[in-house]
């Protein structure tokens, strides 16, 4: 008869560990660890063992630092058997200077922050969406009997109000809107089917007359266009020959060596200017502007009186 033999387990841990055993697994070494692996503030010393890979306490700091007897499992953990780890009263040497290893610590927490930031997020594809139709494209189009038959008919098969489900406290039936709505323009669009039928015929009748009508004018229109097109095209050539900013042909010329009476009275003689303001003259028109004569209500004024009044009053000749 074969033996049973009971799974070993661990005792019950005490709240202080005093003991002089010294595992026989070789020792941790400190600088070896990553510096979120370990943590040595002082009264708080913790490593993560490397055979449980749970965070364990480390004793005998100021003598032989050794890791504290432990479960494989977490001390939360009540679900499974405790069974104490291999790496207990384990050495650990501390060859690592507490200010070196919050520098490496504060480094890696920085790196780790700034990798997390570079980090790209999940682009979400945006949903296709079709494009709504304008007002003036949109085509209505004419209710029919019929359509509006079916309809009424799928509305009283789900709705409990019409088929008399439906009730209040009372224990009265509840009226139904929308099947009283489609109720009335069924029998709206019923009787006034043979009009809109009658209007429908005269529409076809009006519109094969017109096409009858088009295709007999197309000869006529086709011969009046023929007429017409030699004319257009010898315009067209007579505009193509005329060169850029130059006069048409059908045009006027416009008298360029004499002015209109209303500009000639205002253009003053040689030798007859005089400034209306002070009585200044000059020999000629040509001084005059050099001398930034201006005309003021169409009369000359020299350069120093036209500064009394203002710019938009002056013109010049």
């Amino acid at each position: 008869m074969a033996t049973i033999t009971a799974e070993p387990k661990a005792r019950k841990r005490r709240r202080k560990t005093r003991t002089k055993n010294v595992s026989s697994l070789p020792a941790i070494v400190a600088s070896q660890l990553k510096a979120d692996e370990i943590n040595l503030t002082p009264g708080k010393e913790h490593v993560i063992c490397p055979t449980c890979s749970n965070w364990t306490p480390i004793t005998g700091i100021l003598g032989t630092p050794v890791l504290v007897p432990h479960h494989t499992t977490p001390y939360h953990d009540r679900t499974t058997t405790p069974r104490r780890c291999s790496s207990s009263n384990r050495r650990i040497t501390l060859d690592t200077a507490l200010d070196a290893w919050r520098a490496e610590l504060t480094e890696r927490t920085e790196v780790s922050a700034t990798v997390a930031s570079r980090r790209p997020t999940k682009v979400l594809p945006k949903p296709k969406t079709s494009g709504v139709a304008a007002a003036s494209q949109l085509k209505p189009v004419p209710l029919s009997a019929e359509q509006v038959r079916r309809t009424f008919r799928q509305h009283q098969k789900q709705c409990l109000a019409c088929k008399g489900e439906a009730t209040d406290r009372t224990g009265q039936a509840l009226p139904c809107p929308d099947g009283e709505r489609l109720a009335v323009t069924f029998l709206r669009l019923f009787r006034q089917e043979p009009k809109r039928q009658a209007v429908r015929e005269l529409f076809a009748r009006e519109r094969r007359r017109f096409d009858r009508e088009y295709a007999k004018a197309a000869p006529k229109r086709e011969a009046g266009w023929a007429a017409v097109l030699p004319a257009v095209q010898n315009a067209d050539q007579l505009r193509r020959a005329v060169p850029q900013g130059a006069r048409l042909t059908e045009s006027p010329e416009v008298p360029l060596d004499r002015l209109a009476p209303r500009q000639a009275a205002a253009q003053p003689e040689k030798g007859q200017l005089k400034c209306e303001h002070c009585g200044a003259t000059e020999a000629s028109l040509v001084d005059a502007v050099a001398a930034g004569w201006c005309q003021i209500t169409r009369r000359p004024h020299c350069g120093r009186c036209a500064q009394r009044f203002p710019a938009w009053t002056r013109t010049s000749f």
